[in-house]
């Protein structure tokens, strides 16, 4: 989601019961996460640490801690700068409510394919329930609104509660949607930004079959990519902690492998053939069939 929705999300769990400083708090919690978009060169140099690019590691549970200890960081050095005295209390404060934030950042971002690597590092595997496609365009115009809305004094806070409402139901809409289609298609079922259409992707013997399809229409036109295509899967299997090929698996929604001369591709077709536009990077690497 984008950091507009973010912040509004965590001002209206938090406002009534908490204002003032502590929900100010939450905001920076909430919008900080989407700070790892600077850390992009960081993956680009070393292949091994691709869970440093934007919704990686600061959208993890260690992730939103280490955030929050930031925060305080800054708390502390503002404190410093304004001559005040250190007090525990109020640290501990901006912590506890710097972590609500973050949570309520990931409860939205696992929503959204390609999901997040919740439970780093025990695990780089990508967590999420798959009902939005990617940054929602509705709570993105709903949030931008409400803040210029804010910005010219409107009293948006007294609207929290019917803002929630509709929010709450523009999900339960979307999952709705999810369970009927994953009713209706055997596989993973990938929302576009268009509710009514759907991308397909199943698990045929050694194959993947991708297709698009509405919610009452038949399904389009099957592309069929073989998941090994002569190649032997023992030579993917020396390969897989190779920091690229990790790296590649990291962004892709499928893995597919090929040969090209003497080399053996790896790559997502899915990215590569345009049925999806993100991530933009990384998406095929060639090994060694050695």
């Amino acid at each position: 989601m984008d950091s507009f929705t973010h912040a509004l999300f965590a001002a209206m769990l938090l406002y009534n019961p908490f204002p003032g400083q502590p929900v100010f708090c939450a905001i920076l919690g909430a919008t900080l996460p989407d700070i790892d978009f600077m850390f992009r060169r960081i993956s680009d140099h070393d292949p091994g640490l691709f869970v440093f690019s934007h919704g990686g590691f600061t959208h993890s549970i260690p992730g939103i801690l280490a955030v929050s200890a930031g925060i305080v960081a800054g708390f502390l050095s503002w404190q410093s700068l304004a001559g005040q005295v250190l007090d525990l209390f109020p640290l501990l404060t901006v912590f506890l409510f710097s972590c609500a934030g973050g949570l309520s950042h990931i409860l939205l971002d696992v929503l959204a394919f390609p999901g997040i690597p919740l439970l780093y590092p025990f695990t780089s595997r990508k967590i999420t329930a798959g009902i939005f496609p990617g940054p929602s365009l509705v709570f993105l115009g709903v949030s931008l609104a409400l803040f210029l809305m804010f910005i010219f004094g409107f009293p948006v806070i007294t609207f929290f509660s019917l803002i929630a409402a509709f929010g709450g139901m523009y999900i339960l809409v979307h999952v709705g949607l999810k369970v009927f289609v994953s009713l209706k298609h055997r596989g993973i079922t990938i929302p576009t930004f268009n509710p009514l259409r759907w991308l397909i992707i199943r698990v045929s013997g050694d194959s993947y079959e991708v297709y698009r399809t509405g919610l009452w229409s038949r399904p389009g036109h099957v592309k069929v990519y073989p998941r090994n295509d002569g190649v032997d899967p023992e030579i993917i299997c020396r390969h897989s902690n190779d920091p690229e090929v990790q790296r590649l698996a990291y962004y892709s929604y499928i893995m597919v492998a090929g040969s090209e001369g003497d080399e053996v591709v790896l790559r997502d077709p899915l990215r590569e053939d345009g049925f999806l536009f993100y991530p933009p990077s990384y998406k095929r690497v060639r090994i060694s069939e050695r």
